[in-house]
């Protein structure tokens, strides 16, 4: 069962319950084409006004309108086409494209009773009652409508103590219909019920509520962005269809705990969206929230626009996303305002998994995030520019037009791939970073070779820290003196620089490397394919291998002599975790998989 069907399912679910709960409840019926004069809310003599069939019903009941065109007559705010709900009424229409309500429904009772909208057309829906005394026990449903907004403003709960706002009104907005430039806006005061805002088509939603609610925004159509600038709520914001910015100025979390996560979402985004208009600098995620995760998204961005922006507390974790944005082959003047792949200054978490493609950096960061971990970066200019506190290994970066990592990093780092790219491979602006039998214990094992200007680049002096290590790593050359002289800048080409210690060097061919940490598997969630790295595999003969679940062997593939890396193809493979053991020569490790397909995708 899709998530869209579960959730369809839930909610018709949930509205046969509360017609359950009260034996008594009953329908009354409208029909604007009844001229007959016999009017009694029967389903053989329906009023043939709204306003009629709502004056009628009592809580419980529901007002069925049939198809046709129906013009309010109330005020509010200005409006003289206002209909007036009344506290524990559904109203049900016909079918949104024939039941149309030429006006705003609007709802101002002093009642803590739920009220229901389904199948209707109107202009917009306002839910704008003042605080009132619960329990809440039923959710507000609005579901299969047309509207141009549906707005939830309201004062907030009844606290239960001096610092626990009591429970307040909660909403279901699901596969309603606003179009591309239509609003769904929450202003809920201080509560503690649940939202959900699942499958609707729309141009913006945007949540500015105080604390204490729990919203779960997913697989909406958006056209122009998601903004949260909510209290501390607990907020996920999941696989919707966005073709402007998710905006996330949350309070988030202020004691470590995760309440904020930004998933499975694809975005594209060009920068047009009204969301950027306060925004000196844009982006497909912006995150400045309290603290929030970023996990499995596609995010594919042009013109100035980056891929994910981020000056969020603690935690604040970014995992396997995939972002694409524009190439630049020339260096931004100030690279902070240029385009960036993920810019990340925060407080402490995690950067693994994400694979990162154009850009004038790739990542740059000013943070206190412990790990940047299995990330791949081709085709920035520069691909890595890191002055945080960052443990940096088993990263690619590859095919930059400029350096593959600019470092003022205090490390360690070790058993990155950094090759092919038109600069330095690494170019060290701080003294102290381990690459290898410092006093970090870093144990080396970078590939850096194949770059443009050195391979490894010392750009910083230091009386403290005069000698930089750098062994057991892999070079272009083999021999000490031209390692020296073609791979590596420092004290010996220029005085007053660090002096690089790089020998030994060459560890691939030490045999008692450890097989599972230096082996890395990536992208992990994987979609159609993963590729399995070690510098293991150049000492001998390896094959990798494929088990599902229940233990059967789905695949094995004979890694050739000489590689550093494999690809294995799981296209045909459903959603689910996988084992996956690789060999070398006698040594054997085993890690899990897990292979993620999109929402889109079909499984053979």
């Amino acid at each position: 069962m899709s998530t869209k069907q579960l959730h369809l399912l839930i909610s018709l679910s949930f509205i046969l319950f509360c017609f359950l709960q009260n034996a008594n409840a009953e329908t009354v019926y409208v029909d604007a084409s009844n001229n007959t004069g016999i009017e009694d809310g029967s389903e053989e003599h329906p009023f043939n006004t709204i306003k009629e069939g709502i004056s009628a019903a009592v809580p419980a009941d529901t007002v069925f309108i049939r198809q046709g065109t129906y013009s309010p007559d109330e005020a509010w705010e200005g409006h003289d086409n206002a209909l007036m709900l009344k506290a524990g009424v559904q109203l049900i229409g016909e079918g949104a494209d024939v039941t149309i309500i030429n006006g705003y429904i609007i709802d101002t009772a002093t009642s803590n009773l739920p009220i229901g909208l389904t199948e209707l057309t109107l202009i917009e829906f306002h839910f704008s009652r003042a605080t009132v005394t619960g329990p809440f026990t039923d959710q507000n449903i609005i579901s299969r409508c047309n509207a141009a907004m549906i707005r939830i403003a309201h004062g907030g709960g009844i606290p239960v103590n001096d610092t626990t706002p009591g429970p307040t009104f909660g909403f279901i907005i699901e596969a309603n219909d606003l179009g591309n430039e239509g609003i769904i806006e929450f202003g809920q005061g201080w509560g503690a019920s649940e939202n959900s805002i699942l499958n609707n088509k729309c141009g913006i939603i945007s949540i500015r509520s105080a604390g204490g609610y729990t919203y779960l925004i997913d697989g909406n159509e958006v056209e122009q962005g998601i903004e949260d600038g909510s209290g501390m709520n607990n907020v996920t914001i999941s696989h919707n269809d966005l073709n402007g910015p998710i905006i996330d100025k949350s309070a988030g979390s202020n004691n470590g705990i995760e309440n904020e996560f930004i998933e499975n979402n694809t975005i594209s985004c060009n920068g047009d969206s009204p969301l950027f208009e306060d925004e000196n600098l844009k982006a497909g995620i912006l995150a400045f929230s309290g603290s929030v995760t970023i996990r499995n998204n596609t995010i594919n961005c042009s013109g100035n626009v980056s891929g994910i922006r981020a000056g969020s507390g603690a935690p604040f974790h970014v995992i396997s996303n995939e972002i694409t944005i524009d190439e630049v082959s020339q260096p931004d003047p100030n690279p902070e305002e240029g385009t960036i792949g993920l810019y990340n200054v925060s407080a402490w978490g995690y950067v693994t998994g994400n694979i990162i493609y154009g850009g004038g950096v790739g990542y740059y960061s000013i943070a206190g995030t412990k790990e940047f971990a299995d990330n791949e970066i081709r085709r920035a200019y520069t691909g890595v520019y890191s002055q945080g506190d960052e443990i940096m290994h088993h990263n690619i970066i590859e095919e930059c037009y400029g350096d593959g990592m600019i470092l003022l990093v205090k490390g360690p780092v070790y058993n990155n791939i950094i090759r092919n790219n038109g600069g330095s491979g690494i170019m060290i602006k701080r003294p102290g970073i381990d690459l290898g039998g410092g006093d970090d214990a870093s144990p080396g094992c970078n590939i850096i070779t194949g770059n443009g200007n050195y391979n490894l680049f010392i750009a910083t002096t230091s009386t403290q820290f005069p000698v930089l290590y750098a062994r057991y790593n892999v070079w272009d050359h083999t021999v000490a003196d031209e390692i020296s002289q073609y791979d590596i800048w420092d004290e010996n080409d220029s005085e007053g620089l660090l002096t690089v210690d790089f020998v030994p060097f060459g560890y691939l061919a030490v045999d008692d490397i450890d097989l599972a940490g230096n082996m890395c598997i990536y992208p992990n969630p994987a979609r159609e394919a993963f590729k399995v790295r070690s510098l293991k595999f150049k000492v001998g003969r390896a094959t990798v291998e494929l088990f599902g679940p229940d233990g059967r062997k789905l695949l094995e593939v004979q890694i050739p002599k000489g590689s550093d890396e494999i690809t294995v193809n799981v296209r045909g493979l459903k959603s689910g975790l996988y084992f996956c053991r690789i060999t070398v020569a006698n040594k054997s490790v085993t890690k899990k998989v897990i292979i993620q397909k999109s929402k889109n995708q079909s499984h053979t």
